[in-house]
């Protein structure tokens, strides 16, 4: 797999995140229903790795553009 498609697969997990962390805040304002702590918890957490995995295939999409891809 290349750096850019796991730059591209990092971005749609980042915008995955997002959805379910909009989607819980959906539920909770208009379904009701008490959340639990953790639902809240594992988007945010899954947004910060999905983020730096993209922000470091980004930085080597960039240094395969300059050097080459590593044999």
């Amino acid at each position: 797999m290349s750096n850019k498609a796991k730059r591209n697969l990092a971005l749609a997990m980042v915008i995955l995140s997002l959805v379910l962390y909009v989607g819980i805040f959906i539920k909770k304002i208009f379904l009701g229903g008490n959340i639990d702590w953790w639902m809240w918890l594992s988007p945010v957490c899954c947004f910060i790795v999905f983020l730096g995995c993209y922000r470091n295939f980004s930085q080597a999409v960039k240094e395969d553009e300059k050097y080459g891809p590593i044999k």
